[in-house]
This record gives structure tokens, C-alpha cells and sequence, in this order.
């Protein structure tokens, strides 16, 4: 049969600031686990993507390509706040509500529906986030109360959640946000255990 995987995210997806991203790491281990059929590995990461953003692009992208498989590595953006007024970029109830939508959504695809939890580096460099205009700043803390979210309603929804948040350092993000090659790697033989 052929394979089809989506992967949804952020930067950290995306990661085009590296050379070879975690994405691009596990689309030569798929294409060999799956050597008796054709496997396309499509990286839908956006720089900057929520959990609003991706729900509200999700149904045109997969429905562009049938998914046999999808993979949503997503959070730490959600998890942001604004550092003049404390507000969230994304609530909480927002945030399950959004999980929930895209749960139902790629449920109409496939059963096959894999979450990968957030990273987070030096969270002391991020208040702001240096390449934010609008004070855009992250906290360990509310990562770490993000991801607990997203790993319960993950499993809660027959979905499988691979927890990345305690296997970098601090030396593993370039600017404390955005893991490095090194991160990279990292991260990827965690999540090539789940596939």
C-alpha cells in the first residue's frame, strides 16, 4: 500500500534553518520501512503556526494529498504569552478545542494519527523571544502545562504522543527556541522508536 505522511507544525517542523531537520531525518526511515511501496513525506511546517493556524489550513492541505498517515508536532507556539500583559497567545480551553477540531479532522483520513510534544531550550532568552516585535515570550513552565495538555488528550483520542520536552538541553537550541542540528538528532531517535 502506498504511504502518504503529513507532517503539521511550527519552525521547529519547518526548520529550515537547518540542514537536516528531524522531518527530514525520518523520511529516509519510512521510505525504507516501507520499501515495498511508494512513500511520499510531505513537511506542512510554518514558522510561527498555532494550533488555530493549522486547524484552519488542515482540511485544504490533506485533502490535496490523502494522508495515509499524519503527524502534528505543535504547542509551543500556543504556549506563548505576551510579556506586557501576561495574555496567552492561545487559552487553554482554545488550545483543547483546536487539538479536539484537528483530532476529528485527520480522524476522517486515517487512524494513523501521531503528536509530537514541544521543545523548549534557555527559557531565560525568551522573555521576549528576540525576533519578536510584539513581546512574544515563552516560559518552561507553561511548555511544560501545555504539553501535559497535549499528551492526555492525545492519548485520550486514540492517537500516539511522543514526549520530546526533557530530551534537549540547553545547548541544543540555537536561540533557545529552535533546536540546532545536534537538537535535531536528538529528536529524531526519539520519534523513529514510534515508527
Amino acid at each position: 500500500m502506498d504511504r502518504t505522511y503529513c507532517i503539521f507544525g511550527d519552525s521547529v517542523t519547518q526548520a529550515s534553518y537547518v540542514k537536516d531537520s528531524w522531518a527530514d531525518l525520518l523520511k529516509p526511515l519510512l521510505e525504507t520501512k516501507h520499501s515495498d511501496s511508494s512513500v511520499n513525506v510531505f513537511n506542512l511546517g510554518i514558522g510561527g503556526n498555532t494550533t488555530t493556524d493549522i486547524v484552519n489550513r488542515f482540511n485544504n492541505e490533506a485533502s490535496a494529498r490523502l494522508p495515509t498517515d499524519i503527524i502534528f508536532a505543535l504547542g509551543v507556539n500556543d504556549s506563548a504569552y505576551l510579556i506586557g500583559d501576561g495574555s496567552a497567545i492561545t487559552d487553554e480551553e482554545q488550545f483543547k478545542a483546536n487539538l479536539l477540531s484537528l483530532i476529528e479532522r485527520a480522524h476522517k483520513f486515517t487512524q494513523n494519527i501521531t503528536f509530537v510534544g514541544a521543545v523548549l531550550g534557555d527559557d531565560s532568552i525568551l522573555k521576549p523571544f528576540p525576533g519578536s516585535s510584539k513581546g512574544k515570550s515563552y516560559s518552561a513552565q507553561r511548555t511544560q502545562k501545555y504539553d501535559n495538555m497535549l499528551k492526555e488528550l492525545a492519548e485520550n483520542n486514540n492517537c500516539k504522543f511522543i514526549y520530546v520536552l526533557d530530551k534537549l538541553n540547553k545547548e541544543d537550541f540555537q536561540d533557545g527556541l529552535h533546536p540546532n542540528e545536534q537538537g535535531h538528532q536528538k529528536m529524531f531517535r526519539v520519534i523513529k522508536e514510534y515508527f
